[in-house]
């Protein structure tokens, strides 16, 4: 009979201005995961608001983190310390392989823009070890799920992606292993379908999912299964809009109103950056007042108080109304009505076939977004989910497991060209390619032309009962003479001989060569 127990699942969103964390309880057997309650936020001490801005300030040395988060953003009131703050790096991981990167991509390198997060990372995982986990090792009985951008894992032949992961996995001991990675629109689509969110209209009805981040803008479109209720991928497109480039015009903007000479932003570049969360916070409260009228009782005026490095004081109280945000952000307002432009036209769809537009992402409460889209579309379509900022990160702990509720299989993306993904149209398998997988015990599943699925989901042309084993974990071609694998990202690697495959790569394969899908081991045989 089964032995089970139960496992603690944590979740990451590791977002451009905040980070959000999740924790689910699991119970798992040898065949299932079922989850146990509801996904709740994971409260720690330096999460304020369910959040964490993702801020570190480095030591005087610049060689280590001396704090993070809220207690490092303070350090921007401090002209002295401001120069130490470290803050929105996240847009600049991979921004060195765009051929046209924006500025806000090219504020840190690369390398810096990873060395950070691992710094982030690694403070919140040991802060989470003593609080939550009874300051000891994390055990086969905790996972971790991390989401990550979609683009991450298909341009550039998912070098980005890689570089995040191998980051990620740096920060846990070399033994640990129940780490998941999960594409954030994924996220999305499976909290949205646990809340009922996603309508089942048929009659080709086309639900558009807008998640809108701190630094980029990600549209999923599909249509909704009546049956499953399942989300049937048509296909995706992105572009770096997002929440966070209103900040920074919102800092431009205030640094003018406070008459701060050029030259003197100049000699103190980092004044912009404590600007620019005084930007963010009046677009939020101007959005809030906005969106909820005058029940909501927000202020949308600060008093601002600037000490340039050089002693120079700047005051003035800096108010903001929906006419003079619009004049400042107006070509933000334009490059995202664009973006929806650009998405139906590489998804080929018409605005007539939109039945619902489901608004998520730290961004989505944007009034102007959600503005534009309730004119395009009809204010009846557009769905602005409750608590939107957290949809990704409850969704991608959903991903773990196969519950009641749980929608099988989740979305899955294929590799396509940059900007927009489509499913991969595959033919028909056909028998005798003489290859065939051997099992330790003598058991034999016999290969057919096309494209073998292999993991722990349902749908997969050949379903491994192991939870070792991804839900989505590998492939298997061949056209008759040739049998190569690739490995689809799967958590615990698909192995060959005794050598992990690389990602998204195919590997040939040999006669006789050992292959082995989690704890799954098989023999090629030809």
């Amino acid at each position: 009979m089964p032995v089970s127990n139960q496992q603690t699942l944590f979740a990451f969103d590791c977002g451009a201005t905040n980070w959000r964390l999740y924790r689910m309880e699991y119970r798992v057997d040898e065949t299932c995961a079922q989850i146990l309650g509801e996904p709740q936020p994971a409260s720690m001490t330096s999460f304020v608001d369910r959040r964490l801005p993702a801020v570190i300030c480095l030591n005087p040395e610049g060689t280590a983190l001396e704090s993070f988060g809220d207690v490092a953003q303070q350090q921007l009131e401090d002209e002295q310390n401001r120069e130490r703050v470290r803050d929105y790096f996240k847009p600049c991981i991979g921004s060195h392989l765009d051929l046209n990167p924006l500025p806000h991509q090219k504020r840190y390198t690369h390398a810096q823009a990873l060395q950070y997060t691992q710094m982030l990372l690694q403070n919140v995982l040991e802060q989470l070890r003593q609080e939550k986990w009874r300051a000891g090792t994390f055990d086969d009985r905790v996972r971790f799920t991390f989401a990550y951008p979609i683009h991450w894992r298909y341009d550039h032949e998912g070098v980005i992606f890689a570089a995040f992961e191998k980051m990620v996995i740096s920060c846990f001991e070399d033994s640990f292993n129940q780490i998941r990675f999960v594409s954030e629109p994924e996220g999305a689509i499976l909290c949205l379908q646990r809340r009922g969110l996603l309508n089942a209209k048929g009659d080709g009805a086309v639900t558009l999912i807008v998640d809108v981040g701190g630094s980029t803008t990600d549209i999923v479109a599909g249509k909704v299964d009546q049956h499953t209720k399942r989300l049937d991928y048509l296909g995706r497109y992105g572009e770096p809009i997002g929440g966070g480039l209103y900040d920074s015009e919102l800092a431009k903007h205030i640094a003018d109103d406070l008459a701060i000479p050029a030259s003197a932003m100049a000699d103190d570049p980092s004044a912009l950056v404590a600007l620019r969360i005084l930007g963010q916070r009046l677009k939020e409260s101007l959005s809030r007042q906005v969106l909820h009228g005058t029940q909501a009782n927000q202020v949308h005026q600060r008093t601002v108080t600037l000490v340039m490095r050089n002693g120079t004081v700047y005051r003035r109280v800096i108010g903001l109304d929906e006419a003079k945000f619009m004049s400042i952000t107006g070509q933000l307002d334009r490059g995202f009505e664009e973006l929806m432009n650009n998405a139906l036209k590489a998804i080929n769809l018409k605005e007539m076939e939109i039945d619902q537009v489901v608004l998520v992402g730290g961004g989505a409460q944007l009034f102007t977004i959600i503005r534009h889209l309730r004119q395009r579309f009809g204010s009846d379509k557009v769905v602005l989910a409750d608590n939107p900022e957290e949809i990704v990160v409850q969704g991608i702990g959903l991903e773990f497991g196969a519950s009641v509720e749980k929608i099988e299989p989740t979305i899955h993306f294929p590799g396509a060209t940059p900007g927009i993904e489509k499913p991969v149209s595959v033919s028909p398998a056909q028998p005798g390619t003489g290859w065939k997988l051997v099992k330790p015990d003598g058991k034999e599943v016999s290969l057919f032309n096309g494209v073998t699925k292999i993991g722990r989901g349902v749908g997969n042309d050949l379903q491994l009962d192991d939870i070792k084993t991804s839900r989505f974990h590998a492939e298997l071609h061949s056209d008759g003479e040739i049998l190569s694998v690739v490995d689809l990202g799967s958590t615990n690697g698909t192995f060959v001989n005794d050598k992990r495959l690389p990602p998204h790569q195919p590997h040939t394969l040999a006669d006789k060569d050992e292959i082995m899908f989690g704890k799954t081991k098989f023999v090629c045989h030809h």
